[in-house]
């Protein structure tokens, strides 16, 4: 699909910041291709480990720093203070037991059953390159490249929430207490989401600033987007070899 700011790369005038929530709002996760498969086959928990194990390796260890760092460089109180709710958000509100990192933590331990026996070093590959792309729009120079990328994270975020969540509706095999993540991620994006769009207004409408926002939304989707065909790659194609290996049962 083309989008309509590829549409406009020899523009020297950028659209506004809301144009970044309508353009990837628009934008259906659910159809990359590993959702596709997971959706036209049984549950495969194993390759749903793979996807939580590299959200995990990804997000769990920056995502509190990437906020606190962009709140104390952004010069918008506005938009620091929004950033400060999500921030909150993730620290569990003052509550130390419901801090989203742990939570994830426990969600990656109840998949153990299905982590692969056969795993290799780089099976954490997507996970990791996905932080590291992500930290260089987070520290970048310009701290609203930083804001960009966290308005289509988070429109993001909700819609992969929703695609794993339907796989997990799928099954029963997982206790409870282990989606703990997953149930407050799918009611939490959506507000998230929606903030994105209080962000974006809040961005002007011209300058070095919308150019940085821009910047940072473009950047990371394509990371997010990439991170998900990481996983597929990895995911689909060691079952495509398991099923070659079995005779195709």
């Amino acid at each position: 699909m083309t989008s309509a700011i590829e549409m406009r790369s020899e523009d020297t005038a950028l659209l506004p910041a809301t144009h970044i929530v309508d353009e990837y709002e628009a934008r259906d996760v659910s159809a990359h291709p590993l959702f596709v498969s997971l959706r036209e086959n049984p549950v495969d928990l194993r390759a749903i480990w793979f996807l939580v194990a590299n959200t995990h390796a990804g997000i769990s260890p920056h995502f509190v720093r990437w906020l606190a760092q962009t709140i104390a460089r952004i010069d918008d109180r506005r938009i620091a203070s929004l950033m400060a709710k999500q921030l909150n958000d993730e620290l569990g509100n003052g509550d130390c037991k419901k801090i989203h990192s742990d939570l994830l933590d426990r969600f990656v331990t109840g998949l153990d059953g299905w982590r692969p026996s056969d795993v290799r070093g780089d099976v954490l590959r997507p996970g990791k390159r996905l932080g590291e792309r992500s930290t260089a729009l987070f520290e970048a120079a310009d701290p609203y490249e930083a804001v960009g990328a966290l308005i289509v994270a988070e429109i993001f975020a909700k819609k992969m929430d929703r695609c794993l969540g339907d796989e997990i509706r799928r099954q029963n095999a997982i206790s409870s207490d282990a989606l703990a993540w997953l149930a407050i991620h799918e009611v939490l994006e959506v507000d998230h989401a929606e903030d994105s769009g209080v962000l974006a207004a809040l961005v002007t409408e011209r300058g070095p600033s919308l150019e940085a926002t821009w910047r940072g939304a473009i950047a990371q989707w394509a990371a997010l987007w990439e991170f998900l065909d990481g996983v597929a790659a990895l995911a689909l194609t060691r079952k495509a070899t398991q099923a070659h290996d079995h005779g195709g049962e």
